[in-house]
C-alpha cells in the first residue's frame, strides 16, 4: 500500500500548474481490513451498516485522484521545482473533511468540518485516505434514535478540502454520498477458550459492529 502522506520540497511561487475541472476526485470507497490496509484494486463498497452496540465509528477507505500536475522549472540548468509525480508545488494538502447527514426517519445531526491531514501526489490516481464518517455528534444522535430498536438509514455526504503547496490555490473534491444502515442489535459472540482473546476482524482491529463483522475465536 502506498503511504497516505507524501513529502514535498517546496519552491513557493516557482511552479506553474495545469488544472482540470475537478482536480481532486474521490474515485472509490473500500472497506479497510483489520490492520487498516486497503489498495486501489480492492473491491469497492457501495454501502454499509453500523451496530452501535459494538462501535460508534464507521471507517472507510478512499481512493483519491489528484489531477494537478507539476510543470518543471529550472534556471540555467538548475531545477527549482521537480517534475514527475511525487512532491512539488502541485502537491495537494487535504486539511478538512466536510461531513453532512440526511436520515430516514429524520434525526437532527449537525454538519461538521473535521480537521484532516494528508497529501495527494500530483497527477496521481491511487492516493489512499482513511476516514471516519461518524462524528461524535452523529453517533450520539443516532444512538438516541435507535435505542428502542429502530434502524436509521443515513446518507453521509463527504467532501475533501484543502490547498495546494504553493498556498495560492484551494480545492474542494467531488462530493461522496455513502449510505449506512445504523441500529443497535444484540449479537451473540461465541465464548473463547480460557486464556484466548477474541480475534479482531473489523476495520483497523476493532472488535466488530461495522458491516456485519464481529470477533471470532479462530
Amino acid at each position: 500500500m502506498k503511504p497516505f502522506f507524501a513529502a514535498a520540497t517546496l519552491a513557493l511561487g516557482l511552479c506553474s500548474c495545469s488544472e482540470s475541472v475537478t482536480t481532486v476526485q474521490i474515485l472509490q470507497t473500500v472497506l479497510p481490513n483489520d490492520t487498516c490496509s486497503f489498495a486501489a484494486g480492492d473491491p469497492g463498497l457501495a454501502s454499509g451498516s453500523l451496530n452501535l452496540r459494538f462501535r460508534s465509528s464507521y471507517l472507510l477507505g478512499l481512493v483519491v485522484r489528484s489531477g494537478y500536475a507539476n510543470t518543471p522549472i529550472d534556471v540555467n540548468g538548475v531545477p527549482l521545482d521537480p517534475g514527475g509525480e511525487v512532491g512539488g508545488a502541485a502537491t495537494a494538502f487535504v486539511d478538512t473533511l466536510k461531513l453532512s447527514y440526511e436520515t430516514t426517519p429524520s434525526v437532527s445531526i449537525p454538519d461538521q468540518e473535521v480537521p484532516y491531514a494528508a497529501a495527494l501526489n500530483p497527477a496521481s490516481d491511487d492516493n489512499l485516505l482513511l476516514v471516519n464518517l461518524m462524528t461524535t455528534e452523529a453517533a450520539e444522535a443516532l444512538a438516541a434514535a435507535t435505542a428502542g430498536g429502530a434502524t436509521v438509514q443515513v446518507r453521509v455526504t463527504a467532501q475533501l478540502a484543502g490547498k495546494y503547496a504553493t498556498g495560492k490555490k484551494s480545492f474542494n473534491s467531488n462530493e461522496l454520498v455513502f449510505a449506512i444502515d445504523v441500529a443497535q442489535r444484540a449479537v451473540t459472540i461465541p465464548a473463547c477458550a480460557v486464556g484466548t482473546a477474541p480475534t479482531p476482524v473489523a476495520p483497523c482491529g476493532s472488535l466488530g459492529g461495522q458491516d456485519g463483522q464481529y470477533p471470532t475465536c479462530l
